[in-house]
């Protein structure tokens, strides 16, 4: 893979604006990660010189002071527990796709050792507290069928 300035800025443009800060400040990137990074912050109005803690919400900066329930604020919390690594990636997916990030939790431990599965709790889905709601309700459409392609619905 050949990282170029775009595939950069394409993907710090996902991080918020105390991510991206903290990763910039961190030492870790190259020259050309740094510079990319550098604009992106300038580009967004970030003073370099401030610590994380004093900079605006990213949703202030970009909509002019946004909800969180549309930013994804907010603590984790679980929505999920399954047994099966592949269900909780498509729950994952399922759930980026109607714009909820979503993060799957020891799915690479009960791929290892399936043994395991019941001792770590499954393989757990976590989504932001302020998008919990719309999460269960997306998982409950996909235990339901709502999802299932049309020859699926038929044969069951």
């Amino acid at each position: 893979m050949t990282i170029t300035r775009q595939s950069l800025l394409e993907r710090l443009q996902l991080l918020s604006n105390e991510e991206l800060l903290a990763l910039f400040r961190s030492g870790d990137l190259i020259d050309l990660a740094k510079d990319v990074a550098a604009e992106e912050l300038h580009r967004r109005g970030v003073d370099l010189s401030k610590p994380a803690a004093e900079l605006p919400a990213d949703s202030e900066k970009t909509s002019g002071g946004g909800d969180e329930a549309t930013s994804g604020g907010g603590d984790l919390v679980l929505i999920a527990r399954l047994f099966a690594p592949l269900d909780a990636h498509l729950l994952q997916s399922r759930l980026e796709v109607e714009g909820v990030p979503a993060v799957v939790v020891d799915d690479n431990i009960v791929q290892t050792n399936p043994f395991l599965t019941l001792a770590v709790g499954g393989v757990r889905v976590f989504v932001p507290e302020s998008l919990a709601e719309r999460a269960r309700e997306i998982a409950r459409a996909i235990e339901r069928g709502d999802y299932a392609l049309d020859d699926q619905k038929s044969s069951e």
